[in-house]
């Protein structure tokens, strides 16, 4: 049995006229002839009660034709899958985040994304940098939200996003009500910062930046997440450097202080250039056409 004896029979069935129902498929009358012949042969019944005025479906033919063209219906709803799954318009997309980006670009990212494509299914789940370089390594991720990383040289890399640093003081410290505080004025705190092991990126610039004020920074307690870092301030624990999208968690008990020549920090897309899924793709398009390189953490939240 063969498609287009399916097809050819569908179209008969619903004109029950051999000449009509050529014309409609653009072929000859014997053809059409032969092949419902050799439908009816294949099946062992009879289709059609033929006479030389009238054509007419038997019992059998009633019951093909019903299911003639839910065959046909998922035909075509396979091969259009099939087209969406190749542009990348259907399928999954599994998305790593790391924790800052949380509060910056990956909520107005999925939304847009999700409004795109709604027939991806887009699983998201959050990770520390050094994990989601490994996850996408191992094939456990499609693309990560997260710092650029000497450990994914071999992944292709996006910067999407950029943003300050700001320095974050319990309520009652010295500083706090300042518009704004130099990274030298903080040599005699204690810091809390995630762990060179966790974000390296992070961790490097926070570190460059006070020691190019002469100073490194006495470090108290380490952490992964920056949510946490602000809880721990909030409790007189020390002082840190976060994001300034966090500014946006309202936290009680901190005050988020402009830093005096504040370094940036770039927020990228990573996924490997191997990649079989073409949804990666639409991703990181969706990115560059909401225009989210070079816009800082004021603009985007």
């Amino acid at each position: 049995m063969e498609l287009r004896q399916i097809r050819y029979f569908v179209v008969l069935a619903e004109t029950l006229h051999f000449g009509r129902a050529a014309s409609l498929l653009h072929i000859s009358q014997p053809p059409l002839s032969r092949q419902i012949a050799l439908l009816e042969t294949e099946l062992g019944v009879l289709l059609l009660d033929r006479t030389s005025r009238v054509v007419r479906l038997s019992p059998a033919g009633h019951r093909f034709y019903s299911d003639a063209k839910m065959i046909l219906a998922t035909v075509d709803k396979a091969r259009s899958h099939a087209r969406a799954a190749d542009l990348g318009e259907e399928g999954s997309l599994v998305a790593g985040f790391m924790f800052a980006a949380a509060y910056s670009i990956v909520p107005i990212l999925t939304r847009a994304y999700s409004s795109a494509f709604p027939r991806v299914e887009l699983k998201l789940s959050e990770s520390i940098p050094t994990q989601l370089v490994a996850d996408i390594h191992a094939g456990k991720a499609d693309i990560g939200v997260m710092y650029p990383s000497d450990s994914a040289i071999e992944l292709e890399t996006r910067t999407v996003f950029r943003e300050q640093l700001v320095a974050v003081l319990p309520e009652r410290h010295r500083l706090c009500m300042r518009a704004a505080i130099s990274i030298a004025e903080l040599r005699e705190d204690w810091f809390i910062i995630s762990p060179h092991s966790a974000s390296p990126f992070i961790y490097n610039t926070i570190v460059e930046h006070c020691r190019r004020s002469n100073f490194t920074p006495r470090v108290r307690i380490e952490t992964k997440f920056q949510q946490t870092i602000v809880n721990l301030v909030a409790q007189d624990l020390g002082v840190a450097l976060v994001h300034s999208s966090m500014r946006s968690t309202r936290a009680e008990n901190v005050r988020f202080v402009p830093l005096l020549h504040a370094p940036f920090v770039d927020v990228a897309l990573v996924w490997n250039p191997h990649t079989l899924n073409p949804c990666v793709e639409r991703f990181v398009d969706i990115a560059a056409q909401m225009g989210l390189s070079g816009r800082n953490a004021r603009e985007v939240i």
